[in-house]
């Protein structure tokens, strides 16, 4: 079946494209992500931390926070600017806004992820219906340069207009990015099921699913900021903030 590219989801394909348009940078990013990954272990080893899954999973998020913080969302700015001529992110100043805006749109996603984690905590629905809320506010930040109290009204605004739209899309790129976890950690456990700590550290199968898992991180990314392209309408049709 033959997709629209009207279609929402066509942002699916369109995020991919963002990704091929420049391989080189995508597999530098993938390539990061994985050196970054095998942070963790080495952390463990040369601290003698325990080898739990709460430890692991604790320095695996402080590890790959460069990633986040920096490195996929210069992707996105980029991407935006050369896909769409708009006045608050153009092909020519791009850089110049990214280093103004990274620092401010990385304090609102850790905000969404604190309000969307405590939402989580009580009941799922709460957090999910935060997450849909407020989930294009860092976004905001990033590409068009609004204050976190701007972005969250203008997400919000959103939400009302498109939560149908977003929903359907997020679910299905959603089912495609879990899908490959699944098949990626089961081609993993063939060569080292259970790896220890050192195997983590060391073995190639480990940094291969981390190099994929990296990649497939920026993909959803990019599918999400295709996803905004669709669903955003202009400054002046959106709720003015005060």
């Amino acid at each position: 079946m033959t997709i629209s590219p009207k279609s929402d989801l066509a942002s699916i394909a369109e995020g991919t494209r963002n990704l091929l348009r420049r391989p080189g940078l995508t597999l530098g990013i993938a390539a990061l992500g994985m050196l970054l990954a095998g942070l963790a272990p080495l952390l463990q080893i040369w601290v003698r931390l325990p080898d739990e899954p709460t430890v692991e999973l604790a320095l695996t998020f402080a590890s790959m926070l460069p990633l986040e913080l920096y490195f996929i969302p210069r992707f996105l700015i980029a991407a935006d600017a050369l896909a769409r001529r708009d006045p608050l992110n153009t092909p020519e100043d791009w850089k110049l806004r990214f280093e103004e805006r990274w620092l401010r749109a990385f304090w609102g996603k850790v905000l969404l992820v604190l309000m969307v984690g405590a939402g989580l905590s009580l009941l799922l629905l709460p957090g999910l219906m935060l997450l849909m809320a407020f989930g294009w506010a860092p976004l905001r930040v990033l590409l068009r340069g609004e204050s976190l109290l701007q972005a969250a009204k203008g997400s919000l605004a959103m939400l009302g207009r498109t939560w149908a739209r977003v929903l359907l899309v997020v679910s299905a790129a959603a089912v495609i990015y879990l899908t490959c976890i699944i098949i990626l950690s089961f081609l993993v456990s063939l060569f080292v099921d259970e790896p220890t700590l050192h195997q983590r550290l060391v073995h190639p199968a480990v940094w291969a699913g981390n190099f994929c898992g990296s990649l497939l991180s920026l993909w959803l990314s990019s599918c999400l900021l295709a996803l905004y392209r669709k669903v955003e309408l202009p400054p002046a049709a959106e709720v003015t903030p005060s």
